[in-house]
């Protein structure tokens, strides 16, 4: 600053000898003259400590290339106040073709406001405000050329803040006979802004106003034999998606792709077996008991129909629930009557040993009389005692919701684990591709899981029954019914057409137009049936 001062007080002399004002953008400084016998004082300003803080930030190097081919490298970094700049420079370059180019920066310290650091990929440097001194060595910078060698280090990269100065001084054993320098961002041909070799062999170099992420490369040709060449090449790090597959990855997708195979073997066997049970011709049913003239309906082996609906889809319905309240009607434990557009149930006859625990539980439902529209009935109880009753009979080995339920946790959780994997391998070692295998693999089981049979073979037999059972409830012509017997074959066939959908032909069939002996108050015994149903399928009734 003062050899400009100097220069601009010799400028405006020249002028003024010459009689000419002095030229535009030229400020003359004011020199106050002492008077006799004072001491001269300092132009007044700012402290000398201030232009260290209102400067941009900025930085000088001195690089010194070693007998052994190292270069030394001594950094002085300034950081305006307030501010902090940081560096992170690669030290694999991309050589072309499969190659990359390997640094090694060594003996790091620094001194001041920073911290630094080197590894195997990258330098990282850390800087407060203030100035900080950085010292580090770099192999691999020179390479033989044949006729010459060639010393190339990024002087500047990775700086996350604009620079407003860099100056660097490279020397070296033996003079340089080129010198290039880029300048701005990766990838340009832009030269620095004054890059020189000096007549005492200093290369020199000059960059004003570097953005963030800009970086220098300089390049020294030196006269063959200088030093010890110690660039060093490897083959080029590929960068490899978390989710590519590699060998480790496809066996993995292998291993869960055979797993899940096998489980979809053993469930298409299940399923089978349960298919051929329920396929075999079980022959003729006769559900129609003749003694002499008189004729009765006897169910399958004295299945009722609540357990026929459980057994043939494998869950407690509304409908199975609504059979089995007109089964109990049917046999006089319950009592129906149509009041008014709606129904009321109500107890008739004690309950007895006869009842089934689940038949009970509906039983004590009504036991005061309830009205169909706002049956307060939660079906819990019902479905669980249900659920015991076809597994005591062996027609299931374990409770079909309980087992799919169990296999559905198993699926959800496997996705679950699955997801968490993915992510920690995206993370650290790769192969993520296994934790997406191990998520199929857990939605895959959580599917199947609606597929999966339950039924013992002498679950599927019943099943064939009931097949013969629908064909039955079809096929009967009323008219072969003594007609004294009609309305009991009727009303106890009722509840087994009631479960597998068969009541409007049922009723359509018998063409039902009075009172029956246990439904009173008219004959719309579908209506009832349909609204018992719809209640039994509302939030209510869960």
């Amino acid at each position: 600053m003062l050899t400009k001062w100097a220069a601009g007080v010799g400028t405006a002399a020249a002028v003024a000898l010459a009689g000419q004002p002095p030229p535009t953008g030229i400020t003359i400084p004011q020199i106050p003259v002492p008077t006799a016998g004072a001491t001269a004082q300092p132009p007044s300003g700012p402290s000398s400590s201030e232009p260290e803080i209102t400067l941009p930030s900025r930085t000088q190097l001195t690089i010194r290339v070693e007998r052994d081919g190292t270069l030394s490298v001594d950094e002085s970094i300034t950081v305006r106040r307030g501010g902090t700049m940081n560096r992170k420079a690669p030290l694999r370059i991309a050589a072309g073709g499969d190659r990359d180019r390997v640094y090694r920066v060594r003996d790091v310290s620094i001194e001041g406001n920073g911290s630094a650091q080197a590894t195997a990929d990258d330098f990282s440097v850390h800087t407060g405000e203030g100035k900080s001194v950085l010292r580090y060595k770099v192999d691999g910078a020179v390479i033989d050329l044949g006729d010459r060698q060639e010393v190339r280090w990024s002087i500047a990269s990775g700086w996350d803040a604009r620079m407003g100065l860099l100056r660097a001084s490279f020397i070296a054993p033996a003079r340089p006979t080129k010198v290039v320098c880029f300048g701005g961002a990766y990838g340009s041909t832009t030269l620095c802004d004054d890059a020189r070799l000096e007549s005492s062999g200093i290369t020199r170099v000059d960059m004003q106003n570097l953005n963030a992420g800009d970086r220098i490369d300089l390049v020294i040709t030196l006269p063959s034999g200088t030093v010890p060449a110690n660039a060093r090449f490897e083959a080029a790090k590929t960068t490899v998606s978390a989710f590519a597959l590699t060998p480790f990855a496809g066996f993995g997708l292998l291993a869960v792709l055979a797993l899940l195979l096998a489980g979809a073997a053993l469930l298409w066997a299940a399923r089978g077996r349960d298919a051929k049970a329920t396929a075999t011709d079980v022959g003729k049913v006769d559900v129609l008991v003749r003694d002499n003239e008189s004729v009765a309906f006897a169910s399958p082996d004295g299945v009722l129909p609540g357990q026929i609906g459980t057994v043939v889809d494998e869950r407690v319905d509304a409908v199975d629930v609504t059979a089995t309240v007109v089964d109990l009607a049917v046999r006089n434990y319950l009592w129906i009557q149509q009041v008014e557009g709606d129904w009321q149930i109500m107890q008739r006859n004690p309950a007895d040993h006869a009842l089934t625990a689940y038949e009970r539980a509906v039983y004590d439902v009504f036991a005061t009389p309830q009205n169909v529209s706002t049956l307060p009935v939660a079906l819990g109880p019902i479905r669980a005692a249900m659920y015991s009753d076809v597994v005591a009979r062996e027609w299931f080995k374990r409770r079909p919701d309980r087992a799919r339920s169990l296999w559905m946790w198993i699926g959800a959780g496997l996705a679950v684990v699955g997801a968490a994997l993915t992510v920690v391998l995206a993370v650290t070692v790769g192969n993520a591709l296994l934790g997406l295998a191990v998520v199929i693999a857990g939605v895959a089981v959580a599917l199947g899981t609606r597929f999966m049979p339950s039924r013992t073979k002498r679950g599927g037999v019943l099943v064939a029954q009931v097949r013969a059972l629908v064909q039955y409830l079809r096929e009967t012509d009323p008219a072969s019914i003594p007609a004294n017997d009609r309305e009991l074959v009727f009303s106890r066939s009722l509840p087994y057409a009631v479960v597998l959908g068969e009541t409007p032909r049922w009723v359509q069939a018998f063409g039902v137009e009075n009172e029956l002996y246990w439904f009173s108050g008219g004959h719309d015994v579908p209506g009832f049936v349909n609204a018992l149903d719809r209640r039994l399928q509302t939030p209510a009734a869960k």
